[in-house]
C-alpha cells in the first residue's frame, strides 16, 4: 500500500501521512472492507484515494523557491531542469485532479501500479469492460490536457 501510495505522493513523509489517513478511513468503515467481496482491492482504492488528495494538498503548498529547486533539484542536471521535471509533474497532478475519480483511480492503477484490469474492476466495484473504458477515457483525456507538455511531431500526424 505504502509503495502504492508512493508512486503517487513521491514524499515518502507525505506518503506516509495520506497511508495513515487511507488506514484511518478503512478502520472506520472496516465492517464494509470486511463485507466486500475483493477487500484487498477495496483498500487499494481507498490508498490510492488518500494519494491522489495528499498530492492536490502537496501540490497548493508547494513553493516556487531556490530550496526546493535544491531538495527536489537535479540528479546531476541544473535548476532549469529540476524546475521542467517539477512542472511536469504539477501538470500531471493538475490533469489527474480533473479527471472523475474512478477515472483517476483506474489510471493511476493501470499507469503506474501496473494492475490487470481485472484488479482494477474490482477495485472499482464494476465490470472488466468498464474498468477498460475508464482507463481508455483517463488516457485520452489527460493526452489533450497534457499535449502541451508533448514535444511537437515533425508531420507524423500521431497524436497519442
Amino acid at each position: 500500500m505504502l509503495r502504492a501510495v508512493r508512486r503517487v505522493v513521491r514524499d515518502p513523509d507525505a506518503a506516509r501521512d495520506a497511508l495513515q489517513d487511507a488506514l484511518v478511513r478503512i478502520w472506520q468503515r472496516r465492517d464494509v472492507v470486511r463485507g466486500h467481496p475483493n477487500p484487498e482491492a477495496l483498500v487499494l482504492r481507498v490508498c490510492l484515494h488518500a494519494a491522489i488528495d495528499a498530492a492536490r494538498r502537496g501540490r497548493r503548498r508547494r513553493e516556487t523557491s531556490d530550496d526546493m529547486l535544491e531538495v527536489r533539484g537535479g540528479r546531476g542536471q541544473g535548476p532549469a531542469a529540476a524546475l521542467e521535471r517539477e512542472e511536469r509533474y504539477e501538470a500531471v497532478l493538475e490533469a489527474l485532479a480533473r479527471l472523475p475519480r474512478r477515472q483517476a483511480v483506474a489510471v493511476v492503477m493501470r499507469a503506474v501500479e501496473d494492475e490487470p484490469y481485472a484488479v482494477i474492476a474490482r477495485a472499482l466495484g464494476c465490470a472488466e469492460i468498464t474498468a477498460r473504458i475508464h482507463v481508455m477515457r483517463a488516457r485520452a483525456r489527460l493526452g489533450r490536457l497534457l499535449a502541451h507538455l508533448a514535444p511537437e511531431t515533425s508531420g507524423t500526424g500521431r497524436t497519442e
